[in-house]
């Protein structure tokens, strides 16, 4: 029997946020995430998931997760993507691990109770919603997103120092102290969180740091048009 084609990511997230969502109970002890009308704007707020691999998932899950708090003022929309049916079982074992973990704790509402976090996925993102599932932000959650090809990250940060847009913000910062380093590919940017259309690598170029503060410019490099898409200022805590 010819294996059944994997559905496209936008069909796999509406059928997981529709009909399969997992949903935390503590917020069904609130009476939220069974509201289909309140599920389907939030599906048209998203932004579009772009897989990473060419190929697509063979499964995409959502686990609405709560905020620690009663009554919830936030909660937590988990997106996660298995790339093949080994994944798939590794998810579904942690996951039944820890929902068993939380009905066992499952009490009282005042006691405190697991969450969703850290479930495991080829490729994770966490969506920040409003207690009445209004979207607020998406991102990229695996660790991997750190992990950028040597080959490919030097390919990024030649790029960058040969654009107009580099030599435009180097020209504005004469007194930049040498001791901030070169430039620095920080990590893969997903569609959902760049704006852009395609995944970029993340190019950082530090201008001030005072020991907790940096701020500076980040570039995002198209690694397949080997091309500077945008650039835009950006500030980090340290620690």
């Amino acid at each position: 029997m010819a294996d059944v084609p994997a559905l496209p990511v936008d069909e796999q997230l509406r059928v997981a946020l529709t009909e399969g969502l997992r949903v935390h109970p503590r917020l069904t002890q609130q009476q939220v995430g069974g509201d289909g009308e309140a599920l389907l704007r939030l599906l048209a707020a998203l932004p579009r998931v772009v897989p990473f691999r060419p190929s697509p998932p063979v499964r995409v899950c959502a686990v609405l997760d709560w905020d620690h708090r009663l009554p919830s003022q936030h909660a937590q929309l988990r997106i996660l993507l298995q790339y093949d049916e080994a994944a798939a079982a590794r998810f579904d074992d942690a996951f039944a691990r820890r929902a068993a973990l939380i009905d066992a704790r499952n009490l009282f509402p005042e006691f405190d109770l697991p969450d969703f976090d850290e479930l495991p996925a080829d490729e994770a993102y966490e969506v920040e919603l409003s207690a009445t599932l209004g979207f607020e932000s998406m991102r990229l959650t695996s660790g991997w997103r750190r992990e950028i090809d040597a080959q490919l990250a030097a390919r990024a940060v030649a790029r960058v120092r040969a654009s107009d847009d580099f030599a435009t913000v180097k020209a504005a910062q004469p007194a930049r102290p040498a001791q901030l380093g070169d430039l620095e590919p920080v990590s893969w940017l997903p569609p959902c969180e760049s704006g852009q259309p395609q995944w970029t690598i993340d190019v950082w170029w530090l201008t001030a740091f005072d020991g907790k503060t940096g701020t500076g410019w980040s570039f995002l490099v198209d690694p397949e048009a080997a091309a500077v898409v945008a650039h835009r200022e950006f500030s980090v805590r340290a620690g």
